[in-house]
């Protein structure tokens, strides 16, 4: 478009020519067509017209000017609020998110834990945890952490002080299966004392355990006082017996029963201990059977030997010259004998060999003797069973013979 005033080429939504001033009311030709621009209308000079427009003041463009700031500081400033809104409900949303996580972590070690003596304050602070992540309340989140981690504090010492019963009764429960013996008037005591323990645990009493470890200690000394009694009582079966003719290997092994019992006692193995009590008694009892058979024994041979002795005695005296055939007569064995003892000494020597006899006088001499057995007839009677001694105490009997 152009100016009809001065030809000037114009913007197509020019108001006012930019040459002269001019109002543009239509559009102008090319000049280099042979436009010819019209006379003025305006009384003034064009330019000077528009020297006087732009000195007015443009109140109707600055107006506009300021609405477009204006909105544009309101459309800015309600998106700032609208991001601002979203960042703060993002940071509250993410507060929230983290808070449960904490409250989760929380509820995940309650699980592994024994928190049955804090219980109530356990569940009221999930409760309260559990309406602020329902209520969005961010601003109790630091307070309910700050009780979280009081109750994880003490949860961590509840923790170590059940943990403290658990092994106390572990302990106890070892040492009274494998070295106490348990007599029957204490079992429901110490059961007792166990189950206290155990309720202990169950219940999570931490602060109990210096009383049950009072009461863990009261009941060994009680069972070790018992235990002892006991094997004092088994010993002193032993009192009982008469083992003075122990032999020196019997005592020593006595004395070693003796001595390991105490030392089993002295390091608290009443177990073994009364085992080992058991068994002495048992060796001592073996000890006076074997005293007992010793003595029977050595009685009887006593008694054979007395026996012998009255036999060869007897055996002597039912012989007129004992031991004529072992030995030679001398005058001191048939000094003072008579012809009858001196005929009966020589035919001794026969009967001996069993010899009967046809004298009646004889014959029933000889039968009344216990050691005389007469199976040989007279005539079948072989002298020479007859060794040197007897050969030679006949003819030494028939010479002293009248």
């Amino acid at each position: 478009m152009f100016c009809p005033n001065c030809g000037e080429k114009l913007d197509d939504d020019t108001v006012f020519c930019t040459n002269c001033g001019a109002k543009i009311d239509e559009v102008g030709t090319d000049p280099d067509e042979g436009y010819t621009a019209p006379e003025p209308t305006f009384q003034t000079d064009a330019r000077q017209r528009q020297q006087e427009y732009d000195k007015k003041p443009k109140k109707k463009k600055t107006g506009m000017i300021v609405l477009i700031v204006i909105i544009v500081l309101l459309t800015a400033a309600i998106v700032a609020g609208i991001v601002l809104f979203v960042i703060i409900q993002r940071d509250r949303s993410q507060q929230i998110a983290d808070f449960r996580s904490v409250v989760r972590a929380f509820e995940d070690e309650l699980d592994q834990s024994n928190y049955t003596s804090i219980q109530d304050e356990v569940s009221q602070l999930m409760q309260d945890c559990q309406k602020a992540i329902e209520d969005r309340a961010v601003d109790s989140i630091d307070g309910l952490e700050k009780r979280i981690d009081d109750l994880k504090a003490r949860l961590e010492t509840l923790t170590q002080e059940i943990s403290s019963l658990e092994e106390l009764r572990d302990t106890y429960r070892t040492m009274v299966d494998d070295q106490y013996y348990v007599p029957d008037d204490l079992s429901q005591y110490v059961q007792d004392v166990f189950d206290s323990l155990q309720q202990a645990i169950d219940d999570g009493a931490g602060d109990q355990l210096d009383n049950m470890k009072a009461q863990m200690e009261e009941m060994i000394s009680g069972l070790e006082t018992e235990d002892i009694n006991f094997i004092n009582s088994i010993k002193s079966a032993v009192d009982d017996l008469d083992l003075s003719g122990a032999t020196d290997e019997e005592k020593s092994a006595l004395d070693n029963y003796v001595n390991e019992i105490q030392q089993l006692i002295d390091s608290k193995t009443f177990q073994q201990a009364i085992e080992r009590a058991q068994s002495y008694v048992d060796y001592a009892n073996q000890v006076e059977q074997a005293i007992l058979a010793r003595e029977e024994e050595k009685r009887q041979s006593e008694e054979e030997s007395r026996k012998e002795s009255e036999e060869a005695e007897a055996a002597k005296r039912d012989y007129i010259c004992p031991g004529s055939d072992s030995r030679y007569l001398t005058e001191s064995d048939v000094s003072g004998l008579s012809d009858w003892e001196l005929l009966l000494a020589r035919n001794e020597i026969y009967a001996r060999h069993g010899r009967k006899f046809d004298d009646p006088d004889i014959r029933a001499y000889f039968e009344s003797k216990s050691w005389y057995n007469g199976t040989i007839d007279p005539d079948n009677f072989d002298a020479s069973v007859f060794n040197v001694y007897e050969k030679a105490n006949i003819e030494f009997i028939q010479e002293h013979e009248k």
